[in-house]
């Protein structure tokens, strides 16, 4: 086995040739010499042992080799030493440096050469001999370094001193310039009331250290004396027998370190996201793009208006995005009314695992593949707890192969990659200054309410956020995401750069599943109701091939409504989907009467159809005065037919009122044929007879021929008695 010098070795039995840890210090194979020094305190002469023999039980394993750790002391560079104890070092090498020449190795370690040469050098630079003995076995026990002449100040001063009343630490204290009586000497048990109460402070966000002084005070250094009040007294001990203020910070500071007390005061959820150590990046683990996909939401801070009427205030928007942990690509985008929730969050996923030409058309941009070619689905998705815990996002993992990663509650730095995408989108939109903006920290007392500037709809919104997704994929540059291998191609530092990279070297597995899968997965669910008009889907009607010829909607009609499941696209409301038997997607298009809410999101024709079934004041108290009067005007009516009833003479009998109901109402109807009113020219002028002819007596309407038919009405009908 291989011996070097400066190595140390560790006795194991009691046949090794060391009786203690010991360095070696010297190799003379010539004269099968090991020159060894015992690492013992103080340290003591070296002396030498057979070369080959400690060979021999090193293979034997009676002496194994170790390693120590280098003393604290000599951890120190050239350029960090000051003046001062550089020239202290120099001086103490120049006082062994020619016991040490380097053209006569191993000189001083001869049998009777270290004592001659030790006296000759302490005789010619005036010294005693025992300086250079010390010199020698400091630099030989440290490991023959020039630093191991450096003063150790490590162990330097005393663990622990004993005070008396007489003598007590500090200095003595002073109050405008006239001494006054020393603070306590505390105990243990003082230490430890400190200890206990000065953890109010480090455990507590809202107590201060001045507020656990007192309850200390209160707790373990003051009495209660009974008084004529019929409040207790609460009195301190005298100050010889109280901790000091500064005492009860020190001693506190010494039992709780600043982390510990951070974390105490910040609260472990806001220490972990903002003072926690580092270790690392997201990216050190990760195997490449769409590897990680993380997804989150914010409410936008700006107000916007409906698409159907810009008078119409709708709040403002959810915007989620989803974005590339590796390659800091957003991936997909989402923009609406819903969430923030699951529902939100499988539309930003469902864009992201699609082709953005399609969305971006719908949405006023014209862009090509190459433009936005993310349309592909990740290993794992990141997100928050309340998002991805429910039976939706269990079938993302079972549906679509995607393994799914939940932050815990309020730690936002388990997804550093999309909450600061946040922040630079805020940034390139300049979001706070567009019509409607939030801008309330800028506001003055007086200003314009901002609420009313609203003047973007959700698609105009969405198409400023596609722009500004455009510039920060191409022009956000990050060198710290590039690899080695990047480096080499010379990839551009920016997501769209390091993206198509990846498309390349073929490091993104391809999107193969199909869009009904995708849909099936990550389309939105709600109940919807079959009625007789169709299928009822918020407030609108659809229409589907498969209803009509199963009879749905007269089924309904006969034997009443009943729910059933649909999914749909919260950016248009011009189709909802079904399933039939075989759990197969069929397409439901708007009833023709309802076909103009196509080009709308559902979600906002919701909206507008509330807010018109909902009825103004103004409207509710007009039709209520309305109904007041129209009561008084049928009160009135009714009383004068009762009045001019009351000038008629009352019928004998009961029966003589009902007997003629029948002749009554013919003679009524007869009336009311005559008295009906005709247009002019309608019918014709009646003839005047001539006054030589001869007179033709003219009956009235209601004259022989009414008669004859009241006496028809009378005849009895067969089989009725007569």
């Amino acid at each position: 086995m291989k011996i070097s010098v400066n190595d140390v070795f560790e006795p194991v039995t009691e046949l090794s040739l060391l009786s203690t840890m010991a360095r070696a210090i010297h190799l003379d194979e010539k004269h099968d010499a090991l020159i060894v020094m015992d690492l013992t305190d103080p340290p003591r002469k070296p002396y030498s042992i057979g070369l080959e023999e400690f060979r021999v039980s090193l293979v034997s394993g009676d002496t194994k080799p170790v390693v120590m750790a280098v003393p604290e002391f000599l951890l120190v560079l050239e350029e960090d030493l000051d003046e001062r104890a550089r020239r202290d070092r120099d001086q103490k090498w120049a006082l062994i440096a020619p016991l040490l020449d380097p053209a006569y190795p191993g000189q001083i370690f001869v049998h009777g050469e270290m004592g001659r040469l030790v006296s000759d050098r302490a005789a010619e630079a005036g010294v005693q001999r025992k300086t250079l003995y010390r010199l020698l076995y400091r630099y030989w026990f440290y490991g023959q370094v020039r630093n191991a002449l450096l003063n150790n100040y490590s162990a330097v001063g005393v663990g622990s001193r004993n005070y008396s009343a007489d003598k007590p630490p500090g200095r003595k204290p002073r109050f405008q310039g006239v001494l006054v009586s020393p603070a306590k000497l505390l105990s243990d048990i003082d230490k430890k009331c400190i200890r206990v109460c000065y953890a109010l402070y480090v455990k507590n966000k809202k107590s201060t250290i001045d507020s656990a002084y007192n309850k200390m005070l209160n707790k373990y250094y003051s009495e209660k004396r009974l008084s004529k009040n019929p409040e207790n007294e609460v009195v301190l001990l005298p100050q010889s027998e109280i901790p000091t203020f500064n005492q009860f910070n020190y001693w506190g500071k010494q039992f709780f370190d600043d982390t510990e007390t951070d974390r105490g005061r910040m609260g472990l959820t806001k220490w972990l996201k903002d003072c926690r150590p580092l270790s690392g990046t997201v990216r050190d683990w990760l195997r490449g793009p769409c590897h990680q996909f993380e997804i989150d939401a914010t409410i936008a801070d700006i107000y916007l208006v409906n698409s159907y009427s810009r008078r119409m205030l709708i709040g403002r928007p959810v915007v989620y995005i989803v974005v590339d942990s590796f390659s800091g690509m957003i991936v997909g985008l989402y923009v609406g009314l819903e969430g923030p929730s699951w529902n939100g969050a499988r539309q930003a996923l469902f864009n992201a695992f699609t082709s953005k030409v399609e969305f971006c058309a719908q949405n006023g941009v014209d862009i090509t593949p190459e433009d936005w070619d993310c349309r592909h689905l990740p290993h794992q998705i990141y997100a928050d707890r309340g998002e991805m815990l429910g039976a939706a996002a269990e079938g993302l993992a079972s549906g679509l192969g995607i393994d799914m990663g939940t932050a815990p509650p309020y730690r936002p730095d388990w997804k550093p990659m999309v909450e600061s995408r946040f922040g630079i989108l805020n940034d390139l939109t300049g979001i706070r200054w567009l019509p409607g903006g939030v801008a309330a920290r800028e506001k003055e007392r007086g200003e314009r309410d901002y609420r009313l500037d609203a003047t973007l709809n959700l698609k105009e919104f969405t198409q400023v956020l596609i722009e500004c997704i455009l510039h920060y994929n191409r022009f956000h540059r990050q060198p710290d995401r590039l690899t080695q291998a990047m480096m080499n191609d010379g990839v551009e530092p920016t997501p769209m750069g390091i993206w198509r990279w990846a498309l390349e070297n073929d490091l993104i597995q391809p999107n193969k599943r199909p869009d009904e899968l995708i849909y099936l997965n990550l389309l939105p669910r709600e109940r919807a109701t079959v009625q007789k008009g169709g299928v009822l889907f918020r407030g609108m009607h659809y229409l589907c091939e498969m209803a009509i010829e199963k009879n749905w909607f007269a089924k309904a009609r006969r034997n009443g409504v009943w729910a059933i499941d649909c999914w749909f696209d919260p950016n248009s409301a011009a189709h909802i989907w079904i399933q039939d038997e075989n759990k197969e997607f069929l397409r439901c298009d708007l009833r023709r009467s309802d076909a103009k809410y196509a080009d709308y999101r559902s979600d906002e024709i919701y909206d507008l159809l509330e807010a018109y079934r909902q009825v103004p004041p103004a409207h509710k108290r007009a039709e209520r005065e309305s109904q007041v009067g129209l009561v008084d005007k049928v009160e009135q009516i009714v009383g004068n037919a009762m009045a001019e009833k009351k000038l008629e003479p009352a019928a004998g009998s009961k029966a003589e009122a009902v007997a003629n109901i029948r002749e009554n109402r013919t003679e009524e109807r007869l009336l009311e044929r005559e008295q009906a009113t005709v247009p002019d020219g309608i019918r014709a002028d009646p003839v005047q007879p001539d006054a030589q002819s001869p007179s033709i007596v003219r009956e009235s309407y209601a004259g022989p021929r009414t008669a004859q038919v009241i006496d028809l009405l009378k005849r009895v009908r067969p089989g009725q008695p007569k």
